[in-house]
């Protein structure tokens, strides 16, 4: 299989590093993002397949939004805009990539989650008045059936898909949100892009990891 990958999101917290550990097991990388691309977008995505002239043997979804704290959230805010980035992308993507990767003879799709497709936020994290919009912890949910789902209808052509969920990445994170969440995770400590960089090279070279959810939280949902 071509050593190219695709990474959506890549001007994010995590993209920049997400693409340099890509490129350090080898691959070519296509970076996607805003305002050339929008994921959300099913003909954007359509247009791309269409101009790509290599079948990527990765794909990561890691394009996603959220109200953070200081912003005037609320617990149903921005539904639609959330899910159709985060959910619907992912899903975009990987409908115009399987076929590709069915024909080439296989490949991996890394769907990037959160700690919070798996539990509920604590409102005691964050500061007074801010409610965590629920529209992200569903949408992190739905990339764990996503990955489960790839994987049992296409595994047979040897496509995999892989969740890794992250506990919150330490990179601008405030400082006020840090000492109240960290209490209560078991390491003491957020998660490093270190532990990003393992995680991505364990789901794309691990070749019977498939279907399942990486989850890397210092131990808070251990609990």
């Amino acid at each position: 299989m071509d050593k190219f990958a695709v990474l959506t999101g890549g001007s994010g917290r995590a993209g920049p590093f997400l693409k340099d550990q890509l490129e350090n097991m080898g691959y070519d990388v296509a970076v996607l993002d805003l305002p050339d691309f929008d994921v959300s977008d099913r003909n954007s995505v359509l247009e791309f397949k269409y101009k790509l002239k290599r079948t990527p043997s990765v794909l990561v979804n890691n394009a996603a939004i959220d109200n953070p704290p200081g912003t005037k959230a609320t617990f149903f805010g921005s539904l639609e805009r959330i899910l159709q980035v985060n959910l619907m992308g992912p899903c975009y993507m990987s409908e115009a990539i399987i076929p590709m990767m069915v024909e080439a003879g296989g490949g991996v799709i890394v769907n990037i989650g959160s700690i919070m497709g798996n539990i509920g936020a604590d409102w005691k994290n964050y500061p007074e008045g801010f409610e965590k919009p629920v529209a992200y912890n569903l949408s992190k949910a739905g990339l764990i059936q996503l990955s489960r789902s790839i994987t049992t209808q296409y595994g047979r052509f040897n496509v995999r898909s892989v969740t890794i969920a992250f506990g919150p990445l330490d990179i601008g994170l405030p400082q006020s949100f840090k000492d109240k969440f960290l209490k209560n995770v078991p390491l003491g400590r957020a998660m490093s892009e270190e532990s990003w960089r393992s995680a991505l090279r364990f789901a794309v070279e691990c070749p019977e990891l498939a279907g399942q959810q990486v989850l890397v939280d210092g131990g808070y949902t251990s609990f």
